[in-house]
């Protein structure tokens, strides 16, 4: 029965995905950014990192005059994925200055450019 239990116990515990381990504490992207994303859309992004590694932030649409929050996770190596409700995406790699890359939305897309503040 103890045989069992141990068989288990390796069981589960070698079935922790790579994303489980790769969780931080003490980010050192910590902190907040803000920029700008043009091309099919066009608007102002600003987001905080927190400690975790999480991701919280607003995306101001200018020529729809309407914002919605963003959210999402940066990686231990800075990668990151981050998203509105409505499908807006914006992936990359975070590091301490100014960082730029590409968005989606459906069939839309265009460029982003930020910076830690």
């Amino acid at each position: 029965m103890k045989y069992f239990f141990l068989t288990l116990f390796f069981v589960f515990t070698s079935c922790i995905s790579d994303e489980n381990l790769k969780l931080q504490s003490n980010s050192k992207f910590q902190g907040n950014y803000m920029g700008n994303f043009n091309g099919g859309l066009s608007g102002e992004i600003k987001f905080n990192v927190s400690d975790t590694g999480n991701i919280e932030g607003t995306v101001y649409y200018t020529a729809l005059n309407t914002s919605e929050g963003l959210s999402g996770y940066v990686m231990i190596s800075g990668k990151f994925d981050a998203s509105t409700k409505t499908g807006l995406s914006f992936s990359g790699y975070l590091n301490d200055k100014s960082m730029n890359g590409k968005w989606t939305k459906g069939n839309l897309n265009g460029n982003y450019d930020f910076y830690k503040k």
